[in-house]
């Protein structure tokens, strides 16, 4: 067990153990570590909204499509604003669209007037609607909201000293233990390797 007396002298024995380490042994540990905090926070990432646009029309009985300009990022939010209800809306990409011209097949409705939110990570250029009613509806106004988001790393800039200082930390290190090794092969065998002055 360990006395209260003797752990001012474990203390002091340690502390002049680390001030005989070389600078880059004693340094060296913290600037990897300081590097992999910096490399760590340069990969945070944030989710901001890069742009809003609103799309209107009339949807009219049956099944219509039309282009839509929701292909500026592939990662946005589209809220149906203006909400008739028996009306689905069908946000189809390229693959979707080409599906549906040749054989007619929708996916589920992507927004309708009881989901009138929908997050879309894909990017759109076609919607489809499907307006069916009996008798024979008139036409409905909608409008839809688009919000588009982007991933951002605001940190991203602290990877350049973060990169230096682990390199530079690994450099020090190895040419350390490099210079160490070679002193005590020097000091071992003084006729083959001389004596460094």
């Amino acid at each position: 067990m360990v006395s209260t007396a003797s752990i001012p002298r474990m203390v002091s024995s340690v502390v002049r153990f680390i001030r005989s380490l070389p600078p880059a042994y004693r340094l060296g540990p913290f600037g990897l570590l300081l590097a992999a905090l910096l490399l760590g926070t340069s990969l945070v990432s944030e989710v901001g909204t890069v742009d809003l646009i609103f799309v209107t029309g009339e949807a009219s009985s049956g099944t219509a499509a039309r282009e839509v300009p929701f292909n500026e990022t592939p990662f946005f939010r589209a809220t149906l604003t203006v909400a008739p209800c028996g009306v689905g809306f069908h946000l189809l990409s390229d693959a979707d669209y080409a599906t549906f011209l040749s054989n007619g097949r929708l996916p589920p409705t992507t927004i309708d007037c009881n989901r009138t939110q929908a997050v879309i990570r894909s990017r759109i250029s076609h919607m489809v609607t499907v307006y069916n009613g009996n008798p024979r509806p008139s036409n409905v106004s909608y409008e839809i909201g688009v919000e588009f988001f982007a991933e951002e790393h605001p940190y991203a800039l602290l990877s350049i000293p973060g990169s230096l200082l682990g390199l530079g930390s690994t450099i020090a290190i190895a040419m350390t233990m490099l210079q160490r090794g070679t002193d005590k092969l020097a000091g071992d065998y003084p006729g083959k390797f001389g004596k460094r002055k």
